[in-house]
């Protein structure tokens, strides 16, 4: 692989990561960032990305100077003084802007990274931030999201990878090597290493998990955490989906009544907004106390 070259006009030409939140693209993210020639920006206020002029030369600038403002260094200066053949940007709510991503093709490329809907769902309803409060409304958000990164994937399909968490962390090397010949960048052991460097980002109980070599066992964590019940209802929910990417069904079949779904909707609506507004001021507090110690 030692005649891959950098691709032309690199800084032009950004790499995304895409998923629904808790599906692992933090994961990836760490992992393709402890790569010598690949820069990966964990997360940015979109927003502020994509409103206003939507041209791909306007979303680049405004993504490259949040870098440097963060980083000490623009795009153009990674790829030119710091040897970054590859750059990208990763956000889970990068779903939310497909109309604009699409400005990007075919020029760059896409890796969507999908996890089990049945242990997303469970992680929305421990996270407690408003995503998922119950088993039919979590596995409807994932299957929403996943068929509408697959439907983009359509579009210019030799532009995208998708790739399982569940096949990520129960075999890295090949994974990565893999990931490193879409992306036509040299493959090193360096990204297997991900854990010992320092992540470019604030820990937190979400992503805590990114700072230590990947657990196989986190990929089945919801066969403990989640019920039977839950299961079924995800299944009935997203179970079609489920199939569509390659995950065995293992409840039972059931149909749930227009009042049961009613109520799951409900619950979401009422409850996700708490635990939004809950957490947020919960943010701003942590943020005045950290100013208050500086």
């Amino acid at each position: 692989m030692n005649d891959l070259k950098k691709p032309l006009d690199a800084a032009q030409h950004p790499i995304f990561i895409m998923g629904t939140q808790r599906s692992g693209t933090t994961l990836l993210t760490r992992m393709l960032s402890a790569h010598a020639h690949i820069f990966v920006q964990n997360e940015l206020p979109l927003i502020k990305v994509f409103v206003g002029d939507r041209s791909k030369s306007t979303i680049i600038k405004k993504i490259s100077e949040i870098i440097k403002r963060k980083h000490g260094s623009s795009v153009d200066e990674l790829v030119s003084d710091k040897g970054i053949k590859c750059w990208g940007l990763k956000d889970p709510q990068l779903t939310e802007y497909i109309e604009e991503l699409k400005a990007f093709l075919p020029g760059s490329k896409f890796i969507i990274i999908v996890r089990d809907g049945r242990g997303v769902a469970n992680s929305y309803i421990e996270n407690k931030w408003g995503l998922g409060t119950n088993a039919y409304t979590g596995a409807l958000r994932w299957k929403e999201e996943v068929q509408q990164q697959k439907a983009f994937m359509k579009l210019s399909p030799e532009n995208f990878m998708l790739i399982r968490f569940e096949d990520l962390v129960t075999d890295m090397p090949n994974n990565l090597m893999k990931v490193c010949k879409f992306l036509n960048i040299e493959y090193s052991d360096t990204m297997l290493n991900y854990h010992k460097s320092s992540a470019a980002y604030v820990a937190n109980k979400e992503n805590i998990n990114t700072q230590k070599k990947p657990d196989v066992q986190l990929a089945n964590k919801w066969q403990h955490r989640l019920t039977k019940k839950q299961i079924d209802i995800i299944e009935y929910a997203a179970g079609d989906e489920l199939s569509a990417n390659n995950y065995t069904l293992q409840g039972q079949n059931i149909t749930l009544s227009p009042i049961a779904m009613f109520y799951y909707r409900l619950h979401q609506k009422i409850v996700g907004e708490w635990q939004l507004q809950f957490q947020l001021k919960r943010a701003k507090i942590k943020g005045k106390i950290k100013q208050w110690r500086k």
